[in-house]
């Protein structure tokens, strides 16, 4: 196997002790299955949803939540309440994708570590709502705001935490990261104060910006701008 030369191996090294990630792309197939499959999680989750919507009699797109087509009444299940449910998580399998494909760039810095756990709250969050029927079953605490609002912390400090190292890949996009987390987390509260006719519409718009970052980051992970310099061989995983 060719091996690079002194100069190269000292380039790289140097590198590597920066702390920076190449833009040159060193995608291996680990790599592309964790992106393709955030990027799947997330399409997933959109079609599922469409089609949920389009079988439903009692949910509509703006006047009905997400947590709404996946709540079972009266204690039944019907196929929109399975879609929805199997849509959600769809995306938790996206999302832990996403932590393991960040988590294998081995960044050392403490707000890209604690970016990922943050992650890992929001993979538990979607869990629990798509698997916890929400409002419908009268046993036990409700605890669905609870995880609603525990949501809605972890995703922006997710995107914020995570975003200085792509403003090291590219400053536009480390830009549009941290516009990004900062308009969500000052859009998420007001779906609490949204009227009811119209907080479908309004959680789907978030949704939507959520799901925007999860897609780019499979993008970010199935090209894998890190694996090539960053990670000296007998580190890669």
């Amino acid at each position: 196997m060719h091996r690079p030369s002194g100069g190269h191996a000292t380039n790289r090294r140097g590198t590597q002790q920066e702390g920076h990630i190449s833009t040159d792309s060193g995608t291996d197939t680990l790599s592309r299955v964790l992106g393709g499959t955030a990027i799947a999680g997330c399409l997933i989750a959109i079609i599922l949803d469409f089609v949920g919507i389009g079988l439903s009699e009692r949910v509509g797109m703006i006047s009905g939540t997400i947590s709404d087509l996946a709540a079972a009444r009266s204690g039944r299940e019907t196929i929109v309440d399975d879609l929805a449910d199997i849509g959600l998580f769809a995306f938790v399998i996206g999302v832990l994708a996403t932590a393991a494909g960040l988590l294998r760039w081995r960044i050392e810095r403490l707000d890209w570590k604690l970016g990922i756990v943050a992650l890992s709250i929001v993979a538990v969050c979607v869990t629990l709502i798509a698997g916890y029927e929400a409002y419908t079953t009268g046993d036990g605490p409700v605890i669905h705001y609870r995880l609603v609002y525990a949501l809605g912390i972890a995703f922006p400090l997710a995107v914020l935490l995570t975003a200085g190292q792509f403003w090291e890949i590219s400053k536009p996009l480390g830009i549009a990261l941290y516009v990004g987390g900062v308009v969500w987390a000052i859009l998420g509260p007001f779906l609490f104060v949204i009227p009811t006719g119209y907080d479908g519409g309004y959680e789907r718009m978030l949704a939507a910006l959520m799901l925007l970052w999860f897609i780019t980051m499979g993008v970010m992970i199935w090209d894998d701008p890190d694996i090539a310099h960053h990670v000296s061989d007998d580190q890669r995983s």
